[in-house]
């Protein structure tokens, strides 16, 4: 796992993740910018008529979208997001029903608005699972369906005829002007979008990709291994590192074409090690996304990259973190047992960030686990986190699997894990990520 961004590159794409950021706040304020003005001009206008009780749900419906503005300025995307669908669906069902109620001479149009919040909800809710982003355009679009088909009726809260000839104009204008706002921030997103891709593609085809390496040592600091981190060079920004771009490739599918040339990459260096007696003792960690081990031919993928390299079995290992195998489990334990037994190693990394890592580890065929970087950081200072890297490294003894403790930067905290039974270390206090010429010095020096 590459260490913490200390700014720079970060300027170019953790770009994913702000986009996503971005896109839900562009959509979020857009969305109680229109609810906000439609509540206040209609609320003005019933007030004037004396119709207090609608012009009181119209200026609730403007205050529904003003608490989404200021939620959204304060980057509570999320708590925003529940508030506006939840709020304004149940705002444009209580109008459907009780207000614009269709007659023989004026349809209803308030439920149109449904439409455009389906849209919206598609945008705003895209790096949700699945289920909330389907679910909730599918409640919105099954409600718009109701009310289409719903017959002309009455209420005696109906509002009259005279108003709704206009206001028909007033809400189909309305609806027409935020279906476009909302499809040209969705352009807008899918051509930054592409741009992503094709900055990527086109990194890879110029070769400015490439892998810097960080190392691994045991107790008396010899280097055993090394985990190898993409960096992207290029001529603009200089070095990226994979924080600032990971997310985009994940998001435009990139990933799956990198992290196959990763892998390549990988077993071509363990296969110039060889050639150096100081060196073909060597492992290699490489990171493994959710993307890539969902791939139907991955097992196949790994196995070409070993064949071509002609490297020896237990020296690829494989990092693979907690998200990573919550997808499917099943899928993901028949992949992993298939290479195991061509000799791949696998790694459990940032172990202790989630919550079903035991089982992982003693149902999966892990040889290592890596003791998150959170807990080693303030071992020296903190009793608790103490505890808890003791407790961890007697698990790994127990179940007979190596023991990497992460983020080791300071002498204290090398000893400390030392004394509680820790063999393997990996952080700045060793070596930062470094390029091959640079990684292969350090080992002829040592």
């Amino acid at each position: 796992m590459d260490a913490p961004v200390d700014g720079g590159s970060g300027q170019w794409a953790s770009a994913a993740e702000r986009r996503r950021r971005q896109r839900a706040f562009n959509l979020l304020v857009a969305t109680g910018l229109i609810v906000g003005a439609l509540g206040v001009g209609w609320g003005v206008f019933f007030a004037s008529r004396g119709a207090w009780a609608v012009a009181g749900a119209e200026l609730a419906m403007a205050l529904l979208g003003a608490v989404v503005i200021v939620m959204a300025r304060r980057r509570q995307t999320r708590a925003a997001s529940w508030i506006a669908f939840a709020g304004l669906a149940v705002v444009l069902c209580f109008f459907s029903v009780f207000l614009d109620v269709s007659t023989a001479e004026i349809p209803r149009t308030s439920h149109l608005f449904l439409l455009v919040l389906a849209l919206c909800a598609h945008h705003v809710f895209r790096a949700e699972p699945p289920w909330l982003r389907y679910g909730a355009v599918l409640v919105l679009l099954v409600l718009f369906m109701v009310f289409a088909a719903t017959p002309v009726g009455t209420s005696p809260y109906a509002i009259g005829e005279e108003v709704r000839r206009t206001g028909i104009w007033i809400n189909l204008a309305t609806v027409i002007v935020s279906f476009l706002v909302v499809v040209r921030l969705a352009e807008s997103d899918l051509a930054e979008h592409r741009g992503l891709h094709r900055a990527l593609r086109d990194a890879l085809s110029q070769r400015r990709f490439e892998l810097f390496y960080q190392p691994q040592v045991d107790r008396a600091g010899r280097v055993v291994g090394a985990e190898a981190l993409l960096r992207w060079r290029d001529a603009r920004r200089g070095v990226i590192r994979p924080h600032d771009f990971m997310l985009a490739a994940e998001e435009t599918g990139f990933i799956l074409p990198l992290g196959q040339w990763i892998l390549q990459a990988a077993c071509a260096q363990l296969q110039a090690w060889d050639t150096d007696p100081s060196l073909r003792a060597l492992r290699l960690s490489v990171n493994i996304s959710a993307l890539q081990l969902r791939q139907p031919d991955f097992v196949q993928q790994v196995a070409d990259a070993m064949t071509r390299s002609g490297i020896g079995a237990g020296r690829l290992t494989l990092e693979l973190t907690e998200s990573v195998l919550v997808h499917d489990m099943e899928d993901a334990a028949g992949k992993m047992r298939a290479l195991h037994a061509m000799g791949v190693r696998f790694s459990l990394d940032d172990f202790g960030a989630g919550h079903a890592s035991l089982s992982y580890l003693r149902d999966l065929p892990f040889a290592e686990m890596k003791i998150d970087r959170a807990f080693t950081r303030g071992i020296a200072r903190d009793a608790h986190a103490a505890s808890i890297t003791r407790n961890l490294l007697q698990l790994g003894q127990d179940l007979g699997i190596d023991v990497i403790a992460e983020g080791i930067e300071q002498q204290d905290q090398f000893v400390l894990l030392g004394e509680q039974g820790c063999h393997l270390f990996q952080g700045y206090m060793f070596g930062r990520p470094m390029e091959v010429d640079a990684f292969n010095r350090r080992m002829a020096g040592a």
